[in-house]
């Protein structure tokens, strides 16, 4: 008897599925999700991620049931829970599964099921999920070979599956059960079903603004996609949302309709092609997640202030912006690009405080933590990648700009509601009088700005340009370009 063990991972879906469709050629195929201990506790999963996964695991078991099997759900260590399957399937067992560019923890992960596998004679078929590539010499061609794969056909569910029987036990762990402080409350709701629920309101109308008002925090909730943390966990494949999205751009390039849709969905496409990008980083260095891209910009931020941290963190910094964002993002899950960017930002420049603690932080907040783009954005908007423009928020002006009538700081940050538009951008600036006519009282209901901004982002301008400037970083740069940076060539 063949058996086909089809390794779920971060691919919570039948649709548009390789290993589904080789391991079902192969012979009785058993799906297997495991809860690693090692990442359940790594320092950037949370409740959060847990409860996504658990949405999408009830979806992906209800796909199963329909066809006539289910998800085989084990606790452990994913080399014990193979080995131990090893014991129990009576045939000639394989593995299936998708390739995985993910946090350190997972890479010597697969690293140690190859090794095991080879020593037990089992093979294990990889297959690329996104447009990442693997292995990869250089990125020339790259973009010319994400478009092809982007325009392959969708693969449908295989049909005629046969399953095999094991022990029909669907044991989910709760997200309250691992032991973590939780600060969520308004998340996105995990599985196959609302992904492709999110996917149709934003091709039927929510994306007709998508290129004006994503930049926005009022607007981008609305008019961005929303559809990331399917994507980050495979509920919806990069492809069939590609194709989705061009189709409809296609279709209103033919008849006379707004140029806004277009345009939107133009931005939007690059987007997804931004995204397999990003994470080819990681899975080309997977070093960045705790390294600095160019080295000459190591021990810059040795001296971690913990209190600017836990201000930072808890949305107490005294800048009204800021502070909506981190909380907004606390409870939802979620805040746009450019706010994300803008906290990056602030906790880099404003605060000198090292990305690689402040990077863990933001991932356990990030419903759609993806760490390919994490750590590569992460880098890049803390300047320390080399290639990349140095490119400091002012947190006042943004506000100026995306929040004028100061909507969504009175919305996560209560204790400003009463302010006039005035004193919303700064309410520190607000006399003694005036505190007690707003109900807000500075340094006791709202902080006064940790530090100034305009003294902290010249002094690190100074820093980051002088280490920019010198021989041995502009060395590095090329290095880091030929390694990592988009290409305009293109494979013929």
């Amino acid at each position: 008897m063949n058996i086909s063990i089809l390794w779920f991972k971060k691919d919570l879906r039948i649709i548009d599925h390789i290993p589904f469709h080789e391991a079902s050629k192969y012979g009785y195929v058993l799906p297997l999700y495991i809860y690693e201990p090692e990442i359940l506790d790594s320092e950037d999963y949370d409740p959060r991620h847990h409860q996504f996964i658990n949405d999408s695991l009830y979806s992906l078991n209800r796909d199963f049931k329909r066809l006539g099997g289910y998800i085989h759900i084990v606790y452990g260590s994913a080399v014990e829970v193979f080995q131990n399957l090893s014991t129990k399937l009576f045939g000639n067992i394989k593995i299936f599964s998708h390739e995985e560019t993910g946090n350190w923890i997972s890479y010597q992960r697969d690293i140690q099921i190859k090794n095991w596998s080879k020593k037990a004679g089992i093979d294990w078929f990889e297959f690329s999920q996104y447009g990442v590539q693997r292995p990869i010499k250089n990125r020339d061609g790259w973009a010319y070979e994400w478009n092809k794969k982007m325009n392959k056909p969708v693969l449908s569910v295989p049909t005629g599956v046969d399953f095999y029987s094991f022990d029909n036990d669907f044991k989910i762990i709760d997200a309250d059960s691992l032991n973590q402080n939780s600060t969520h409350d308004q998340l996105q709701k995990g599985g196959r079903k609302n992904g492709e629920e999110v996917l149709l309101s934003f091709l039927k109308h929510r994306g007709e603004n998508y290129s004006k008002e994503m930049s926005s925090p009022l607007t981008a909730i609305t008019s961005c996609s929303r559809l990331s943390p399917y994507i980050s966990f495979g509920n919806l494949s990069i492809k069939e949302i590609y194709q989705a999205s061009k189709k409809k751009r296609d279709s209103l390039a033919r008849g006379k309709t707004s140029g806004s849709w277009r345009s939107s969905l133009s931005s939007f496409l690059g987007r997804l092609r931004w995204h397999c990008h990003f994470i080819q980083k990681l899975e080309d260095q997977p070093s960045i997640e705790w390294e600095n891209m160019s080295r000459s910009y190591d021990n810059i931020r040795d001296d971690f202030n913990e209190k600017y941290f836990k201000s930072w963190a808890s949305g107490m910094t005294g800048y009204p912006l800021i502070d909506a964002c981190m909380r907004c993002l606390r409870s939802t899950g979620y805040i746009n690009f450019r706010m994300r960017a803008m906290l990056v930002s602030f906790a880099s420049y404003d605060l000198w405080l090292d990305w690689r603690f402040t990077s863990k932080y933001l991932a356990t907040q990030f419903l759609d933590y993806e760490p390919g783009i994490h750590y590569s954005q992460f880098q890049m908007q803390s300047g320390v990648t080399g290639i990349n423009s140095i490119r400091i928020y002012n947190p006042t002006k943004q506000q100026k700009d995306h929040d004028p009538n100061g909507v969504f700081v009175k919305k996560w940050v209560p204790e400003l509601k009463n302010l006039p538009l005035a004193y919303i951008f700064s309410p520190h600036l607000m006399n003694e009088s005036f505190q007690i006519l707003y109900s807000c009282k500075i340094g006791v209901d709202y902080p006064t700005p940790i530090v100034d901004h305009d003294f902290e982002a010249k002094k690190a301008k100074k820093i980051l340009y002088g280490i920019k400037a010198s021989q041995i970083a502009k060395n590095e740069a090329q290095q880091v370009y030929l390694r990592h940076g988009s290409r305009k060539k293109q494979k013929r």
